[in-house]
């Protein structure tokens, strides 16, 4: 075996954070399999080793991103024997770190391909889609516990729904000016504002 020889976990897991920092840094178009194989000083082989094509690792990378991010906020979210007050401030959390953050991390560059920009609309999508589960399970907590209004009818039916509701809602605001440059922006305490009014 080489000195240089690396465990396969550890070689994918390398090539992973790799080719994360690029897409992050140039976009996805504008990042190549020989960019990402320079940097580690491998073969095409050894690529197509782990992942198909561009697309593949790139989805491993944003999964990465978003179960680093979302993991244990979404375990305390769900977790009912954390007190809902608890709580609020994990929503916030991933409000303006996550969602918030996300957006500052990826916004779309004027220079942006089309493809570029849907990929980054499609990392943010899945990663509402993971919270809108535990989302839903703290409604219905706070719902249970008299500590929202429940003015709406909320059930454990129609939750999700909700909840996908305010989330795209909130991710709705914080993107309303990032493609066109043009409509009002909003922050953390708009959106705050507009879910204390719907809940208290």
């Amino acid at each position: 075996m080489k000195k240089n020889s690396k465990k396969p976990e550890i070689r994918r897991q390398e090539l992973i954070d790799i080719a994360d920092a690029l897409f992050t840094e140039k976009g996805y178009e504008a990042v190549s399999v020989r960019d990402i194989l320079e940097v580690v000083n491998g073969a095409p082989g050894m690529f197509y080793y782990y992942f198909k094509s561009k697309q593949e690792i790139y989805m491993a990378a944003m999964e990465q991103y978003i179960t680093r991010r979302l993991e244990r906020k979404c375990r305390i979210m769900e977790d009912e024997e954390v007190p809902f007050e608890n709580k609020l401030p994990v929503f916030r959390s991933m409000v303006e770190e996550d969602i918030e953050g996300y957006v500052d991390r990826f916004v779309p560059q004027e220079n942006a391909s089309i493809s570029d920009n849907s990929y980054k609309l499609y990392d943010l999508v899945h990663m509402l889609s993971q919270m809108v589960g535990p989302y839903s399970k703290f409604i219905l907590q706070g719902i249970r516990e008299n500590k929202l209004k429940n003015r709406f009818h909320i059930t454990e039916e129609n939750v999700e729904a909700f909840a996908t509701f305010v989330l795209y809602g909130a991710w709705g605001m914080i993107y309303n000016n990032k493609f066109t440059g043009s409509g009002d922006s909003y922050d953390l305490e708009n959106i705050l504002k507009i879910t204390n009014q719907l809940f208290y």
